[in-house]
Formats: C-alpha cells, sequence, structure tokens
C-alpha cells in the first residue's frame, strides 16, 4: 500500500507563454529515506518542475509510506533501468499531478505532460515493437512528451506538447 502526503505544493508565474513557443520541462527530484520498519518504509520527497524558456515552476514536497510485504516494497523503490527512475516517483507524480493541473489552470500556464517521466526512446521502443506485429500496451496515440531520459536527483530538459486551454 503506498500513502502519500503533501506537506507544500505551489506554483508560481515567471513569465508569459504563447502557444507558438517551444516549452521544455525540468524536472528535478529529490527522494530520502526517513525511516523504515520491517513492513514500513517512509521517504520524503520533494518534486520541482520549471519550464524552459521561463513561464512557471511547480513545487511540491511530502512524505510517501510504503507498506505491505517486504519484497513489494522492494519492488516500488527499484530504479527503473531504462529511466534511471524509482517506480515509486511515477506514483508520487501521478499523485501531484492532478494538483499541478489545478494550479495550472489557476494561474493560466502550462501544465506538464501526465506522462513528463517516460522518456521518448522508451515509447519509440514500444511502438517500434507494435509495427513488427509484435502486442504493445501503449496506446499510439499519446504521443511522446519527452526526448532526454530524467535521472531522478538530476534536472533534465523534456519538450511538452502544446497544449491550448478552453
Amino acid at each position: 500500500m503506498v500513502s502519500i502526503n503533501l506537506s507544500s505544493l505551489n506554483a508560481e508565474r515567471t513569465g508569459e507563454y504563447t502557444s507558438k513557443d517551444e516549452l521544455f520541462f525540468d524536472v528535478n527530484a529529490k527522494l530520502e529515506e526517513q525511516k523504515r520498519e520491517n513492513s514500513q518504509v517512509t521517504l520524503s520527497f520533494n518534486l520541482a518542475i520549471s519550464t524552459k524558456p521561463n513561464v512557471v515552476k511547480y513545487n511540491t514536497a511530502g512524505l510517501v509510506t510504503l507498506s505491505g510485504k517486504p519484497d513489494d516494497i522492494k519492488k516500488k523503490l527499484e530504479v527503473n533501468p531504462k529511466t534511471k527512475i524509482p517506480q515509486i516517483l511515477f506514483t508520487i507524480y501521478q499523485h501531484v499531478f492532478n494538483s499541478i493541473y489545478i494550479l495550472s489552470s489557476n494561474l493560466n500556464t502550462p501544465y506538464p505532460p501526465p506522462d513528463l517521466l517516460h522518456p521518448m526512446a522508451e515509447k519509440i521502443q514500444i511502438l517500434s515493437n507494435a509495427s513488427s506485429n509484435q502486442p504493445s500496451t501503449e496506446k499510439p496515440e499519446t504521443a511522446p512528451a519527452a526526448s532526454p531520459t530524467p535521472a531522478a536527483e538530476s534536472p533534465s530538459a523534456i519538450p511538452a506538447q502544446a497544449t491550448e486551454k478552453k
């Protein structure tokens, strides 16, 4: 079981954005173990997302608690060899994405894509396998939103698809 508690969430508009500008999202994430027991691990996290050009910054922090069998906890903490990102970071991002989306609506700023942490190379691999008659779990209409592979504790530039708000 995963429990995520946010302690801070903020957004700051730092510039103006026009939909014709190409926009990249930089991600900087930090995970730090706070407490470990036999069937429970608590981690603190900080997730900072900013744009290039400089339009908006999103920051969130909190605690994530994993509880259950030690093997299940270990699996959630494992680093994906392709992305170099711990599996739990995907869960944390999915949890905070909705809040970031709401903040972006209020500030009238672009929001990062829901699949921000998934690198484009991994998706291209999946799509090229699909073209060779192998089954694919990825929907073709989910266009890749990332180019370089982000690391869990280092910034990365990730282009986002331009989205217009109505």
